[in-house]
C-alpha cells in the first residue's frame, strides 16, 4: 500500500520544471547535505524535494526538520512540516523524498528552512526558492518562441502583403491617373452636349417658328390655289364665250343682206 500511495503521489508531481540542489553543512562541519527542489511551479502543482543529509561520524539522534512556508493571499503561511528523526552511522546517508500540493492562491517564492540537531550540535539553513505563478519560465519560453515563430510567419505574410499592397497601390494610382483622364474627357464632352443641347433647343425653336410660318404660308397658298383654280375656271369660260361671241358675229355677217347706206348731203340755201 505504501508503495501505490508513493507511486500516485510521484505521478502527480509537476512536471516539466528544472530542478536546483541547495548544499548545507551543520556541526562544524560534520554534517553535510543537499536538497533539491523545482525551480518553478503553478499553484496546486504537487511537487516533490529531495533531502540528502550525510554524517562523517557516528551520529546518535539525528533530528531534522523541512518547513516550507509560502505567501498566501498576500501573507507568510506555513505549508508543510517534514520532522524526521533517526541515528546516522559514519559514512552513512539519510535521503528522504518531501511532497507537497500547493495551495490555489499562493504566489511568489517558497521559503525552505532546514534544522538539524544531532549530539554534536544543531544548526539551520534557510533559502528561498521555487517561484511559484501561472505561467512558468518554461511555458513563457515556450509560449515566446511559439509567438515568435508565429512573428516570422506573420513578418513573411506582411511582406508579401506589402509587395501586394506596393503593386496595388501602383496598380491603383495608373488606374486614377486613367480615371482623372477619363473625368476631364467626360467634363469636356459634357460641355460639349450642353452646347449641342443649348444649339438644338434653338435650332428646335426656329423650326417650330419655321414650321408655324411654313403651316400659315401653305394655308395662304392652298387659298390663293382655291381662287387662282376659281379664276382660271371663269377664264376658261370667258374664252370659250368670247369664242362663242366671235364665231357667232362672223357667222351672222356672213349670211346678213348687203346694206349700202348713202350719205346725203345737204345744200344749204343762198342768203343771195
Amino acid at each position: 500500500m505504501l508503495l501505490v500511495v508513493m507511486l500516485f503521489c510521484l505521478s502527480q508531481v509537476a512536471k516539466g520544471s528544472q530542478l536546483n540542489t541547495v548544499s548545507f553543512t551543520l556541526g562544524y562541519g560534520l554534517i553535510h547535505g543537499s536538497f533539491e527542489f523545482p525551480e518553478e511551479a503553478h499553484p496546486t502543482d504537487t511537487i516533490m524535494c529531495n533531502l540528502t543529509i550525510a554524517a562523517d561520524v557516528n551520529v546518535t539522534t539525528l533530528n531534522v526538520t523541512v518547513t516550507i512556508s509560502g505567501l498566501v493571499a498576500g501573507s507568510w503561511q506555513t505549508l508543510h512540516v517534514e520532522p524526521i528523526t533517526q541515528s546516522l552511522g559514519q559514512g552513512q546517508n539519510l535521503s528522504r523524498h518531501i511532497i507537497i500540493t500547493l495551495p490555489q492562491n499562493v504566489s511568489e517564492r517558497l521559503e525552505y528552512v532546514i534544522d538539524v540537531s544531532t549530539d554534536y550540535g544543531k544548526g539551520n539553513t534557510s533559502f528561498y526558492a521555487t517561484y511559484v505563478r501561472e505561467n512558468t519560465y518554461d511555458e513563457l519560453s515556450n509560449l515566446y518562441n511559439t509567438l515568435l515563430s508565429n512573428n516570422s510567419k506573420l513578418e513573411a505574410d506582411y511582406n508579401q502583403l506589402l509587395t501586394n499592397y506596393s503593386a496595388l497601390n501602383a496598380t491603383y494610382a495608373s488606374v486614377a491617373a486613367a480615371y482623372e483622364d477619363i473625368q476631364a474627357s467626360y467634363n469636356s464632352l459634357n460641355s460639349s452636349q450642353e452646347l449641342l443641347n443649348a444649339s438644338y433647343s434653338s435650332l428646335n425653336s426656329s423650326y417650330t417658328s419655321l414650321q408655324d410660318s411654313y403651316s400659315y404660308i401653305k394655308t395662304k397658298y392652298d387659298a390663293s390655289q382655291w381662287e387662282l383654280s376659281i379664276v382660271r375656271d371663269l377664264m376658261y369660260a370667258l374664252g370659250i364665250s368670247t369664242v362663242v361671241l366671235a364665231a357667232a358675229t362672223i357667222y351672222l355677217r356672213k349670211k346678213a343682206p348687203y346694206i349700202l347706206l348713202r350719205k346725203e348731203t345737204a345744200v344749204k340755201p343762198d342768203n343771195e
